[in-house]
């Protein structure tokens, strides 16, 4: 059996893995349309250097993947499919970062190509390579970094370290929460360490990636709104989720499960394995093993426990895709547990592995989870008329028809209660804002689009203030987008 693992084994091995992880993502890059997140990246990502670099749209997210998504698009065609492909790409080089990082662990290779053969098919790594925002590339500059940062303590040679500098200065710049897994290796550095020259390099490193950092923090700190944002508080007898922690890492390791029982059976086996996990890293210390899965576990805590602990004593808005640094961390534990003997551990991890495989096919051969705004925009788009307008009561819909049609005529209806961008954000990404009253003085019909996808009491009152004083022509629904149609004159 070992030699079916052997160097050269594992070479095939992994690229076979890898052009499976292609199969799977490739055929339905293209299927869904781009939605609101990824419409931010392409509005965003569409802006001069010098606006993309000050924050125009008051991002919570750095710059860096925003300009490599405008280099991408001067380079390939301007379509979703050959957006998409930059995260997809992002994604594939997770894979043999991951065999790296688990080798410098000491891990076996058989541990290497199982947690490389669970990034391939996790349904979480297929979702997000089809998705144009920076969570792959988070990802893999994270575990990249991780695996520099091993190598640099390993060999002590000056230029892994300059390449670990590099790898999480790119990684800081993508996402605010590389600065968790940053930290979690400076603990594993001092604790492990202590008062040593990789402790002092270590710093020195760290010191220099705040003081690059820290302007543009400041810049995001004075422009964003307190009560905009990714950071924006929430209401906590409405958002706050008491069982966040384990709704995460569920979220990390299955994706969207589409069937109660699914959604039970993944809280009880992260629950379980999480149980019986500690419980064989204990065992491992106890028996004097090279517990190497220490720092996976550290960093698992630093990404997710850290800011879900937070959350639960100050509720902030936390979508489960910001701590996408933490899965291939969670894969490589789980990777680990299938090896482990006299546990219940690797039986578990077969019932988990098959429940990531049934998400993935439901979400490979199921109906597109995004709003079809593209589809919605053709239809629309193919019915007008000179003189019609068109009002959307959401930027849920409206910052998409941004990205798929350039007609003067649409408008963002004003007042929505729970704003998720400051009105200029709007303008900046051309679009154009306009209220009830005055925005219909000079056309012959009206299309109002209605995307139901917040402010749901408050987009149905709009819809309810033009059906009562307009006359309604026809009514469509486009995948769950209403589309109405008014006639103004009379």
């Amino acid at each position: 059996m070992s030699k079916f693992f052997s160097k050269r084994w594992s070479r095939l091995w992994l690229l076979l893995i890898i052009i499976l992880a292609a199969i799977l993502r490739f055929p339905t890059l293209g299927t869904s349309s781009l939605w609101f997140d990824e419409a931010i990246s392409y509005l965003a990502a569409s802006l001069p250097i010098n606006l993309i670099l000050n924050n125009a749209v008051q991002s919570s997210h750095p710059p860096l993947y925003y300009l490599l998504l405008k280099a991408w698009t001067f380079a390939f065609p301007d379509s979703d499919s050959s957006l998409r492909v930059l995260g997809l790409v992002w994604n594939l080089l997770l894979i043999p970062a991951a065999y790296l990082l688990v080798r410098e662990l000491n891990g076996r290779r058989v541990v290497a190509i199982l947690a490389c053969l669970l990034i391939a098919i996790s349904p979480f790594h297929i979702l997000y390579s089809h998705e144009v925002r920076m969570y792959t590339m988070l990802m893999f500059l994270v575990t990249l970094g991780t695996y520099t940062y091993l190598r640099a303590v390993r060999e002590d040679r000056w230029y892994w370290w300059l390449i670990f500098a590099v790898v999480f200065a790119m990684a800081v710049f993508t996402h605010v929460f590389a600065w968790l897994a940053l930290f979690a290796l400076g603990i594993y550095t001092i604790v492990r360490f202590r008062r040593s020259s990789i402790t002092a390099k270590f710093i020195v490193i760290g010191t220099l990636l705040v003081i690059i950092f820290l302007p543009w923090l400041l810049q995001m700190m004075n422009e964003q709104e307190s009560e905009l944002g990714s950071l924006r508080p929430v209401d906590q007898e409405v958002d706050y989720n008491p069982i966040k922690l384990l709704t995460s890492l569920s979220f990390l390791l299955f994706g969207m499960a589409s069937h109660p029982i699914l959604v039970g059976l993944s809280l009880f086996l992260i629950l379980s394995i999480g149980i019986l996990l500690i419980i064989e890293t204990i065992k491992a210390h106890r028996n004097s093993e090279i517990v190497w899965s220490s720092l996976p576990i550290l960093m698992l805590i630093t990404l997710v426990i850290v800011p879900v602990f937070i959350y639960m004593i100050r509720p902030f808005f936390l979508p489960e895709r910001t701590m996408a640094a933490a899965s291939p961390f969670l894969i490589i534990l789980l990777a680990w547990s299938a090896t482990r003997s006299r546990t219940p551990l690797p039986y578990l991890v077969i019932i988990a592995v098959v429940l990531m495989l049934v998400n993935a096919i439901i979400y490979i051969v199921g109906e597109p989870i995004k709003p079809p705004y593209r589809e919605a925009s053709e239809f629309v788009e193919e019915r007008l008329q000179p003189g019609d307008q068109v009002l959307h009561t959401s930027d849920g819909s409206y910052l998409p028809w941004l990205r798929y049609t350039n007609n003067d005529k649409h408008a963002l209806l004003i007042g929505d209660p729970d704003p998720r961008k400051p009105d200029s954000i709007y303008r900046v990404l051309g679009g154009t804002l306009l209220s009830r009253t005055n925005s219909l003085e000079d056309g012959t019909r009206l299309w109002l689009i209605v995307a139901l996808e917040h402010s749901q009491e408050w987009q149905k009152e709009q819809v309810d203030y033009f059906v009562d004083r307009y006359h309604r022509l026809e009514q469509f629904n486009v995948g769950g987008i209403d589309i109405l149609l008014f006639e103004l004159s009379g």
